[in-house]
């Protein structure tokens, strides 16, 4: 399970992760009913450029995100996972890593809304060591950040550099393939069955 941080051009994989989740977990993720795609469209659309989307992948899949908003002193976090990943551990580890981006920019406080039913992200808040107060409904979960250390920044520089790592291995083996295809080693290749099966 790779867990990094989503570029700015790989959000439309956010988005279509958002749309995979059903009617009622699209109720529970956003605190409201009636959750369309046009909605996720455009809640995706409007997402800062300063703020955080933490991914994890499955193979390649988005299975798991964590939207981190920081006002001030404040970062704001949504967390969603695909329902058959919900017991992989995923929630948590993105959690974790949204309150070290956090600390990171001097946040002062980790906070998450949810409606008072969904029973999945306020277990998950608990298990962080947010308090959460219940009020008309609705859930709400505060954490108090110290500020940041050298594990946090360390775990930030070492997510980002292995997101780095895993688009550099990605491209040198398109790039390489791509000279083998266009080489005289191609007819070699695939007289010997080895053609693109590496």
């Amino acid at each position: 399970m790779l867990i990094r941080r989503l570029y700015t051009h790989e959000r439309a994989a956010y988005a279509a992760h958002l749309k995979r989740l059903s009617p009622e977990d699209r109720r529970l993720r956003f605190a409201r009913s009636g959750v369309a795609d046009q909605v996720i469209d455009d809640y995706v659309a409007t997402i800062g450029a300063d703020d955080l989307i933490l991914a994890a992948f499955a193979e390649d899949e988005l299975v798991g995100a964590a939207h981190v908003a920081l006002t001030g002193s404040l970062a704001e976090v949504g967390v969603s996972v695909d329902e058959g990943h919900r017991t992989d551990g995923i929630g948590s580890k993105l959690l974790r890593q949204a309150a070290a981006f956090a600390r990171n920019r001097r946040a002062e406080k980790l906070y998450t809304l949810c409606l008072s039913d969904n029973r999945s992200m306020v277990a998950l808040a608990r298990r962080s060591g947010m308090t959460v107060h219940f009020e008309g409904g609705e859930a709400e979960a505060f954490l108090e950040l110290p500020p940041p250390d050298t594990v946090t920044v360390t775990e930030e520089i070492s997510s980002g550099l292995f997101a780095v790592f895993h688009d550099w291995a990605e491209m040198m083996d398109s790039y390489s393939a791509m000279l083998v295809e266009n080489s005289a080693v191609s007819p070699l290749l695939e007289a010997t069955g080895l053609a693109k099966t590496a």
